[in-house]
């Protein structure tokens, strides 16, 4: 019976911190989406008028290295600070990666070579593949 016990209670306790665990990551990703969400708002206000005033910039990490995507924003807007929380962003996506050792492909994202304007909004551009 002491047996029994013994291990209800160890299950319960691996049950408990692999439920912890879980509840950290989501948090945390939570965190990391509410993150990119607020940096392509601040870009969504400036409409995309003239694309020498645009600068491209990688977001985000892959958990096998190179960014997520790229992105585009105006200079108009503080550069430092859209760039301080990029890179805040991409860090702790890099270390979300590493924490939980996330799984991606390992696909390289194309690199744009600048951004036209369209309607309104920034559209990347990118080499053309023969």
């Amino acid at each position: 019976m002491k047996r029994i016990l013994i291990l209800f209670v160890a299950i319960s306790v691996f049950g408990a911190c692999s439920k912890d665990e879980t509840s950290g990551r989501e948090a945390e990703r939570m965190e990391l989406d509410r993150m990119k969400q607020e940096i392509k708002d601040r870009i969504s206000q400036v409409p995309c008028d003239n694309q020498e005033e645009w600068v491209v910039m990688e977001l985000g990490s892959k958990a096998c290295g190179g960014p997520q995507e790229y992105i585009a924003y105006p200079t108009e807007l503080d550069e430092e600070d859209i760039d301080d929380l990029i890179e805040e962003y991409t860090q702790k996506e890099k270390d979300f990666n590493k924490k939980y050792n996330i799984v991606s492909d390992c696909r390289a994202v194309a690199k744009p070579t600048g951004v036209t304007c369209e309607d309104g909004k920034p559209k990347l551009i990118f080499p053309q593949v023969n």
